[in-house]
């Protein structure tokens, strides 16, 4: 019975996935978007189940001292702090989502035959702090600046040159001789776009990552090097061909002949996209011949072993 429930509902459900595309009624549609809500959040579950099981592998070997449980902690560190800074903290205050404008009073009405004042705006922000008010655009010193602008409506937002911080944003009604005191600053935001979040993606996991590919350049290169020694024909061509590409990439190749390029260019056009696509058709009949065995109830490697 532990076997043959999840067997019929993957069944029953796969039939459905493949029948949706043959039945062209709205219902079905609204089904099948019901359905995906259902799968993301089993997706999402298996975020936290997997959390779970991380936590259960690394902390027996940390409290053992086995080999390499130093890496452990670190994994089980770097886990604890991205999901702390993933976490929308700063949902739970009241941090402003707008700037504060103040009325002041008005300006000195013009003399007789001059044009009427245009209203100004007084802006106080600090100096890492960007304003754009209308179609004026400018950076924050600290100290008030003005700003003239046209009578109407006025668009006021506050934002940091960095990410990770909350853009102010309000509008004003101004007529002519009115002044307004703009004053902000955009608290820093958490979770996925906040920044500390990205500060450790950008400096933290975008050096190591890049430090992990450029390793990986010299363990591609020392297999290169095996696996291209011409013991027979087909290691031969694959050697002939590594040798052309790499000419016909390298500026080298160019200024020997123009012959290197344009076969390198031939081999990627021709045989190796031939190859790719061929491999790619081969792969697309595996996951349909896979499909048509789940949803038949012939393959039952994923409800464990029998």
């Amino acid at each position: 019975m532990k076997k043959t429930v999840p067997l019929v509902i993957g069944m029953l459900f796969g039939a459905f996935a493949l029948a949706e595309f043959y039945i062209p009624h709205h219902q079905v549609g609204a089904l099948s978007n019901e359905f995906r809500s259902w799968a993301a959040i089993l997706a999402s579950s298996a975020f936290i189940i997997g959390g779970i099981n991380i936590l259960q592998v690394t902390w027996p070997k940390i409290r053992r001292r086995e080999p390499d449980w130093g890496y452990k902690v670190v994994l089980l560190a770097g886990a604890a702090v991205m999901l702390l800074a993933g976490l929308p903290w700063h949902k739970l205050g009241d941090a402003p989502t707008h700037p504060t404008v103040t009325f002041g009073p008005r300006l000195p009405a013009p003399a007789p035959g001059e044009p009427p004042a245009a209203p100004a705006v007084f802006v106080k922000v600090p100096a890492d702090v960007t304003y754009q008010i209308g179609a004026t655009v400018g950076a924050g010193t600290g100290r008030l600046e003005v700003v003239r602008v046209a009578p109407g409506e006025v668009t006021i937002k506050l934002s940091r040159r960095v990410p990770g911080y909350a853009t102010l944003e309000t509008k004003a009604t101004l007529i002519e001789r009115d002044t307004i005191t703009v004053e902000g600053d955009p608290p820093m935001m958490w979770g996925r776009d906040g920044r500390v979040f990205v500060w450790i993606y950008e400096h933290v996991f975008g050096p190591a990552n890049a430090t992990l590919f450029a390793l990986l350049a010299f363990f591609v290169a020392s297999a290169a090097f095996r696996a291209f020694r011409a013991r027979n024909t087909e290691a031969a061509l694959l050697l002939g061909a590594a040798i052309f590409m790499m000419l016909g990439r390298a500026p080298l190749g160019g200024a020997i002949s123009d012959v290197f390029p344009d076969f390198a260019q031939w081999l990627l056009d021709v045989p190796s996209n031939g190859g790719r696509r061929a491999i790619m058709m081969g792969a697309a009949i595996g996951a349909i011949a896979t499909g048509l065995r789940v949803i038949l109830g012939l393959e039952r490697s994923h409800l464990g072993n029998d």
